[in-house]
């Protein structure tokens, strides 16, 4: 008797398990205020995260000037920790400025993470700023304001440290800056090393995955490097 109800136990704890994790097709991490249905959208972002977990607090967030996100649509999810998502079955993820915000080690957890969400032949399409398009902008501006030019376009360095309200969210988790920009050859030499093939400079709209279209931004794509990929097929 006390081997079935163990059993029992263990089956049930197993179902729990089970549901806890969704079964997404399509996925986009650090989707910010983009959360299209259809897709399993996910956010860390401090504003976002203090919004969801105390909702109490959203109406004075958005008043002090903070994004009104659409917390129903949105998960809390950081693809470093791992996402809730099960594995091995989604057909296409997204991801738009967000894997600057990373760490180098940090990337590399994420984009294998990635790995292992995709489906056999599964897309992965991202878009960060263009390390390489920034860098010449750089050494072709002869004026005294280069480097500081090169240094905001780049959301490196901080002018002052954060104060007050705003400032508390940055300082709590300081995400906002990036952590390691990237050109197209680092890029795509990370990306094969985590085991993706077919991969290439991506255009705005270019994707053979039609339902890319429902989370592009053109803005978030001018002047910036879109990659994308595939995981091997099985």
């Amino acid at each position: 008797m006390g081997g079935i109800r163990r059993e029992l136990q263990r089956s049930r704890g197993v179902n729990d398990l089970a549901r806890a994790f969704m079964a997404c097709d399509y996925i986009q991490f650090g989707c910010g205020l983009s959360a299209p249905p259809g897709w399993s959208n996910f956010d860390i972002g401090p504003s976002f995260w203090l919004q969801k977990r105390f909702p109490f607090l959203k109406a004075a967030l958005v008043k002090r000037g903070f994004p009104d996100y659409p917390v129903d649509a949105i998960e809390v999810g950081d693809v470093t920790k791992g996402l809730p998502v099960l594995r091995g079955y989604a057909k296409a993820v997204y991801c738009s400025h967000v894997l600057e915000h990373l760490t180098l080690e940090e990337f590399r957890i994420a984009v294998r993470n990635v790995y292992g969400y995709l489906r056999g032949d599964g897309l992965f399409r991202m878009v960060v700023p263009d390390l390489e398009y920034l860098a010449t902008a750089y050494l072709s501006d002869q004026s005294s304001m280069a480097a500081s030019r090169f240094m905001n376009d780049a959301c490196l360095g901080e002018e002052r440290l954060p104060r007050g309200l705003r400032g508390l969210p940055r300082a709590v988790f300081g995400r906002t800056r990036h952590l390691w920009m990237w050109d197209y050859k680092g890029l795509s030499k990370e990306l094969a090393e985590a085991g993706f093939t077919h991969i290439r400079r991506a255009q705005m709209g270019d994707s053979v995955e039609p339902r890319f279209s429902e989370v592009e931004d053109a803005s978030r794509w001018e002047n910036c490097l879109g990659v994308e990929c595939r995981k091997r097929p099985l």
